[in-house]
Parts: C-alpha cells; structure tokens; sequence
C-alpha cells in the first residue's frame, strides 16, 4: 500500500526493510530451535510468515508502481492521442456539478495509442471521463477507440492516466461471448422488472440481482444512501451468500451428495460472476460471500477467520490496486464483523429472551454499523442515524428479492411472462424495502455531518472502541442507557423542530445547495414559491424540510443546467407542486393550455423536447409526468400573484424560436428566466446565470430591476456588467455558491463593486441557509449559522 500512495520508491524501502526483519527473524528462529524454546520458535514463525508475505506484496506493488509510472503514455500528458481501450465496467454515470448534462466514467485497459502517427502498443488501466449518450451504450469487453485528451490520473491506483474524451466511442473490436450472455440477462431482467413492477422497484431489483444501477431513480438511490442502504445496490457479498445458500437447500432437498452441490455452487457463482461483471469488485464480493457463507454453515469463527486472511490475500496478490479501494475495506471489515463480532452478540441477546431470528439480524447490523463506521466517516463525514434500524427492518426481505430476482434473471432470457410472474412475486417485499428507505430517509437527521477525515475516523474508532468495551460491564450499560436517553430527550425535538428555524416572517431564503442555485420564496406558513432546485435532492429536501415548506405553488426552473434543476426530485419529494415553469421553448406545446389558465399568461402543456444539456429536460418531464404536474413555459410580460407576493417575468423575451439542440453554456445561460418578486415590504431580483449580454439587454428594454434584494447573476462571477449592478443597486447581495469551488465564484472584483454600491453580501459557501426578514425598514439575515444580521 505504501508503494501505491507513496510512489514505487518507498514501496522499495519498505520491501528493503521487510526483508531485513525477515532475515532477524530466521536468524531468531533457527536460535530458537537450537536452543530448543519452544515459545519462542512458534513466535518467529508466525512473525517471519507475516514479513515474508508483506516483503512479497511489498516488491509486487512497488514493481507495478513502477511500471505504471515508467509508462509511455505518461510522456503525452496535457497532449491529445487516438486511443484503444477495452471498457472493464459499465458506464457509470455522474452529474457534474456545473452546467449540467451527464457524465460518464468508464474503467477500462488500455491496448494502444497513436500520437504523430505513430501506433504504441501499451497496457495499464485508465480511467475515461466522457460526455454524450453513445457513452451509456458502452459494454465491458468489447474495445473502442476514442480521441482524448490524457492527464496524470488523479487517484493512486495504479492507473496509468486519466483520458477526457473528446467524442464518441467507436467500435473496434469484438464483444466477448461471454460478456454478450451478461448483456443479454442484464437488459432482459431490466425489461421483465419494468413490466412487472413500479418504476422504483423496477429500478431496485436490477440493482439488488445483479449490480446494474442504470435503471435506479436518483431519488431512489439518495434514499437509500441516507438510510444506510446503499450497500444494497451493488454486488456485494450478501447476493453471493444467500444465493449459494439457495443453491444448497436445492441440492439438500434433492438429496444430493456433498460433492455434487459443491460443483452445482460453484457453476452458479461462476455464471453469476459473469451477470454481474468479472471485475475486481465482483471478484472480491465473491469471495467475501463465501467466507459468509463458512461461518453460517460451520457456525465456527475459527475455519472462517483464516478463509477470509486467505481471501484478502489472494485477492491482493492478483489486485494490489484493490489496498486502497473503500469498497474492498468496507467488504473486508463488514465480513471481519459479522464473523468476530456477530455470533457472540447474537448469543448475548437470546440469552436475555430474544428470538432467534431478530436477535441475529440485529447482531449483524450492529456488527456491520461498528466495524465500517469509522471508515465511513473518514471518507465522507456523515453518519446515518437510522442505518442499524433500516438494515434490521429490510433484512428479512433481502432473501426473498435475490433469489426471486435470480430465478426472474434466468426465465427473462428464455420466457418473458414467466420472469415477470416471479418478479410480480417479489412486489411486497421490493415494496417493504423501498418503503423503509424512503420513509427512514425523510426523518429529520437521518443523516448527520461529523467532522471526517483521518482524525475523525480513529476518533470514531476509538469512541466505538471504548463503547464495545465498557458495554461489557452492567453498571456502564445502565449509565449508556441513561445518557442516551438523556441525548435523545434533547437533540431528537432540536432535530425534528429546529426551534427557531425558519424566524417569523421570513421573505426569502439562498439554500445551501453546493455549487448552484437554490432559493424559497414565502407565501404563507408552510407554503412558498421554489427558484432552482441545486444540484442534487438530497440537500433541496432537506433546506425545504428545515423550513416546514410542504405547498409549493410554483416552481420554476430558470433553465436547465444541471446545479438548476438537478435537485428536483428532492425538491418534489412529500410536497404539493401546483406547477413547474421553465422558459419560453424549453417545451414543445402539445395540447391547449388547460381551461383554469389565464389567457394573459399565454403558456401550453409540454411534451418532450428542449435544449437542455444531455437530457435534463427530460428528466424534468418525466418527474412532472410522473407526479401528475402540469408543466408551463414563462415569457417576458407575465404577472402572478400568490397571495401578497407578485411575480413579474422580466426575460427572456420570447422570439419564438424553439432550439433544436443544446446550446452553448453561455447562450443558454442568457435565455434564463429573469423575474422580481415584491412583496409588501420588500423587492426581490431573481436573475438565473444570466450574463452580460442579457442584462444589457433587459436594461435596453427599460425594465425595472431596482430591487432591495438581488440575487447576484451567475453565482457571481465575472460575467456580470457594471453598469446592471448600478441599476439593480441592492441593499443585500445573495450569492449561491459552492465552497472551494474551481469555477472561482465568486469573483473578487463582483463583491467589491457591491459592497461599493453599500450592498451586505451573504454567501452560501461560508453561512450555509441564508433567511432574510424584514426588521422596520431593515432587512435582517438569519444564517445556518446563526449570525443575525441587520441591513
């Protein structure tokens, strides 16, 4: 491991000084023996074992460091070259957290790559970030070529480079049958979820079967993130565990030999390595479930313990890259605790009168949440609460899903309507499971930020250690209860009611949403007007939650870059959305406006269609179909009224013209929906990421932007114009914005001339939700932080 972080030269030292111990340590042993001390022979021998295994590792991983840092292709960084590579994994898709579109990354190895002409032939893992829905029809095995750009990769994996793709794939090269066989049961067992289940469950059961996660609803997936499932949605050792343990009940019924189902176990995990994709991750998912499945079949932790040191270290031997992988940690430690940890605690509890069954469940999930949490927080500094709660409550449904998913898997490929009567089977529970990830995720403080990072993992682990030890004590026990009742009774009404939050009659408040744009506008207790959704749901529920908001008359979408409308399905989420607008030719009329609507706001229905980068528009159609939302197109000279607000749309003008394919970032900014919002004291600006050249324009159609509250253009960078922040001339200055963002938002020379104008600036990245209320004739802010401020 040392040689992956620290480059091949340490990773040499330290096989230098390991082989050095190992010298001491024969030295020791054969003195031992001579001298005939016993104790002292066994403790060379296990020490020497141990150093002799770590030297080997130790020259393997510092000799493909070396190798990987000695490649050809790192001499062509910053430059662009014609590559072939063969994808290893399916396309996983990313949202960028600026400007919308997805984002594919694709791991694969490289075969070769012309620079000058020249062809070179070369090896090594890459990792490719590209763009464009040719990217999502990518399948592992099969290779293509692609022009891109390389850079030095940015993780120590052993990965050679990093290539930014500059366009589509082209095929050039066979797909392997096997990987053919995989492709075939993935898109048939999706087909058959699809027309068997709702479209969450139908999402879910590609996910939980076999590990393919194209289907899954965002929403979906950031529910069981927060509930501390998310482990479910990829292969791990659980879908082998329980799948062999199908196999063998089979085989026991049938009263086969013990032979004879170990080689029936073995072609089924065989074929099911191949569905769910032979990388390394599978690999180790494998591995891991049948050292789960020894301890549950011996129910001796002494045969098992030294099947998972064998499993590690053969995995490594094959994968050194894997050293420094989260998931392989987590599988690691996640097995180390259901083989250490869980039995005796699930002995202690039915010992204390509980059934046997839950008495598991709940040793396992304790035992998983212990071991892995430490680890968790020094990589994301978060903690789900409910996490212990939401895996005792799924766990009895889990079996029932992979192995009917499994049997629906096999029947797709060879008869449709007999895979989707099973999979029909498995409603109740794919129902039960998602059900719980939803409800769990919406409790406020599902998920609670800690400070991460390595000092607040081995702080973690010395807290929980500390815990696992001092609970063996009664009389601690009974001091833990009374402290955790005693935190309870306090931090879960702080949790749920957030006393204070939102302040009486608040006007406006900038959620915290990242890099993009997140703003609520009140109407009347527990109701307000959306403005941009942010990025992704998660933190969009969640500002919405923090401020008791469950009507949303409207809800517009200032255009459709992904920090503006990717958050939408959290923003939807356990609300009533009267309506969803967007700009004039986002949407492609299709029927007549509906008989409610005022003829003056001259808007239509939408069908498909729009400008939006790599289909974002599209998601928002398919999320307002899906609620039953009526969705609008807005154009300059439109007036709402919501009770004393009015809602005035300033641009974009609409010219009638209907895009026809995505436009440029900054054409696409400029046709954002500009609009004031007055309410009966205050005049508020909302300006999208409009640039320069459409805020010149609204000042040329002399529309009033005088406004005591601006929301400052395009998270403030530089592509403001002077002369619109003179005419704006605000009294508070709301920048949404990311923390440490590349973009270099928000700009020096834009805060500078709004606090000349004598304008107070609240930022998001430093002061998280930002409220502002009225106080007299001041404006008073309120922040996440609670700094209250008078303007």
């Amino acid at each position: 491991m040392a040689a992956l972080v620290s480059g091949w030269r340490v990773g040499a030292l330290v096989a230098g000084g390991l082989v050095v111990a190992a010298i001491g340590l024969w030295v020791l042993l054969l003195w031992a023996v001579a001298h005939r001390r016993e104790r002292v022979r066994v403790v060379a021998v296990v020490a020497l074992g141990g150093v002799v295994i770590g030297a080997g590792f130790a020259v393997a991983a510092a000799w493909r460091e070396y190798r990987v840092s000695a490649h050809p292709l790192r001499a062509v960084a910053g430059q662009t070259a014609q590559v072939v590579l063969t994808p290893t994994g399916d396309p996983k898709a990313v949202r960028a957290k600026a400007f919308g579109g997805e984002r594919w990354v694709v791991r694969a190895e490289l075969r070769s790559y012309r620079r000058g002409g020249v062809d070179t032939g070369a090896g090594g893992a890459v990792v490719v970030l590209a763009s464009g829905a040719q990217w999502a029809q990518v399948l592992p095995g099969r290779p293509v070529a692609v022009r891109a750009r390389v850079e030095s990769p940015r993780r120590h994996d052993l990965t050679v480079a990093t290539l930014f793709a500059s366009g589509p794939p082209e095929v050039a090269g066979e797909l392997p049958w096997w990987q053919g066989v995989a492709g075939v049961v993935r898109r048939r067992l999706s087909d058959a979820a699809a027309g068997a289940l709702s479209p969450d469950a139908a999402g879910v059961v590609p996910a939980l079967v076999a590990g393919d996660t194209s289907k899954l609803p965002e929403q979906v997936e950031q529910d069981f993130e927060i509930a501390g499932l998310e482990h479910l949605l990829v292969v791990s050792g659980a879908n082998f565990t329980l799948l062999l343990a199908a196999v063998l009940c089979v085989t026991r019924f049938l009263t086969l030999g013990p032979r004879t189902s170990v080689v029936l176990a073995a072609v089924v995990l065989l074929l099911f390595v191949v569905v769910a994709r032979p990388d390394p991750s599978v690999l180790r998912a494998a591995a891991m479930g049948a050292v789960t499945l020894l301890a549950l079949l011996t129910g001796r932790r002494k045969q098992a313990l030294p099947a998972l040191c064998t499993a590690v270290i053969g995995l490594l031997a094959v994968w050194p890259e894997l050293a420094v992988r989260a998931g392989f940690a987590l599988s690691v430690l996640a097995t180390a605790g259901l083989i250490l940890l869980a039995p005796s605690w699930a002995d202690w509890l039915r010992a204390r009168g509980c059934w046997r069954r839950p008495a598991e469940a709940l040793a396992v999930a304790v035992a998983a949440f212990v071991v892995t949490t430490p680890l968790l927080i020094a990589l994301s500094g978060r903690i789900s609460v409910v996490s212990i709660l939401a895996n005792v409550l799924v766990e009895p449904v889990i079996g029932p899903i992979t192995v009917l998913g499994v049997l629906g898997a096999v029947l797709a490929v060879f008869w449709m309507p007999g895979a989707e009567l099973v999979l029909w089977c498995a409603k109740p529970f794919v129902w039960w499971l998602c059900a719980v990830a939803e409800r769990l995720a919406a409790v406020p403080g599902a998920e609670i930020t800690v400070p991460g990072g390595a000092a607040g993992g081995l702080a973690a682990a010395a807290l929980l250690a500390v815990g696992v030890i001092g609970l063996r004590s009664r009389r601690v026990r009974r001091i833990a209860a009374v402290v955790a009742i005693g935190f309870g009774a306090v931090l879960i009404p702080v949790r749920l009611w957030h006393p204070g939050w939102p302040t009486s009659g608040w006007i406006v408040a900038a959620c915290d949403v990242g890099q993009g744009d997140g703003f609520v506008l009140a109407v009347a207790r527990g109701s307000a007007i959306v403005v941009d959704v942010g990025p992704e749901p998660r933190a969009m529920r969640a500002c919405l939650d923090r401020l008791g908001i469950n009507t949303i008359p409207l809800l517009i979408l200032s255009h459709p870059h992904a920090d503006h409308i990717g958050g939408l399905a959290g923003a939807l989420q356990g609300r009533a959305v009267a309506a969803i607008a967007v700009g004039p030719g986002e949407l492609v009329a299709e029927a007549p406006r509906p008989a409610n609507h005022r003829a003056a706001h001259g808007v239509s229905h939408a069908a498909s269609g729009g400008h939006g980068e790599s289909g974002d528009i599209r998601t928002v159609i398919a999320l307002a179909h899906a609620g039953r939302i009526p969705l609008i197109e807005l154009a300059a000279g439109e007036v709402f009224r919501f009770g004393t607000v009015e809602l005035d749309i300033l641009a974009p003008i609409d010219s009638g013209r209907r895009p026809t394919q995505p436009l440029p970032n900054d054409e696409a900014n400029n046709r954002s929906i500009i609009l004031t919002a007055t309410t009966a004291t205050t005049r508020i600006l909302f300006t999208g990421d409009a640039e320069a050249d459409a805020q010149r324009a609204l000042l040329r159609s002399g529309a009033l932007v005088r406004a005591d509250i601006l929301k400052v253009p395009h998270h403030g960078s530089r592509t403001t114009a002077p002369e619109f922040l003179e005419a704006v001339h605000p009294r508070l200055a709301l920048v949404s914005v990311g923390a440490d963002n590349t973009f270099g938002h928000p700009n020096p020379a834009i805060l500078a001339q709004l606090a000349g104008l004598g304008a107070a600036v609240a930022r998001t990245d430093r002061q998280g939700d930002i409220l502002v209320a009225t106080a007299g004739p001041h404006l008073r802010t309120l922040t996440a932080h609670r700094r209250d401020r008078a303007h």
